[in-house]
């Protein structure tokens, strides 16, 4: 199973999309109570800047498997990236402090951007633990920003 995920990721860093998501659907039909086939074909719609198909994808895994941070923290940033701050905001605070560190690296970064740092301060009275240690990181870089939002 690892290496058909493997070679799924790979035919996305090729630009394989249709061969990715050809191995992805046959593994959601096989294991669709895991969140990792619904992960890969949301992967898939990311590297295609088709950020709606990739918010119901991470939807669908955050379903099958609820505390999932990783499908909740690429939801979130699907959800930011096609231009729904507050939405994407709010999904990822709840990543906040998780686990999961790659899951938690990418909630701060993504909190960090203007977009979304405007949402966490406009609740900041209310705010929880998990907002407020994303307010407390570092702005990020121009350079930063633009290599998280190149979606031109």
């Amino acid at each position: 199973m690892e290496l058909l995920i493997s070679i799924g990721h790979l035919a996305r860093v090729y630009r394989r999309f249709d061969d990715a998501r050809y191995l992805f659907e046959r593994l959601a039909l096989l294991y669709p109570q895991r969140a990792f086939p619904y992960l890969g074909l949301g992967l898939v719609e990311v590297d295609r800047a088709n950020y709606r198909g990739a918010s119901r994808l991470f939807a669908k895994a955050l379903e099958v498997v609820p505390d999932n941070a990783l499908a909740c923290a690429w939801l979130g940033t699907s959800q930011v990236l096609d231009g729904h701050y507050a939405l994407g905001a709010r999904t990822l605070m709840k990543v906040v402090g998780s686990d999961e560190p790659s899951a938690n690296s990418m909630a701060v970064a993504f909190l960090k951007l203007p977009e979304c740092a405007r949402f966490i301060n406009a609740n900041a009275a209310h705010a929880s633990g998990a907002a407020r240690s994303a307010q407390a990181v570092a702005p990020l870089s121009t350079i930063e920003r633009l290599t998280i939002r190149g979606r031109y």
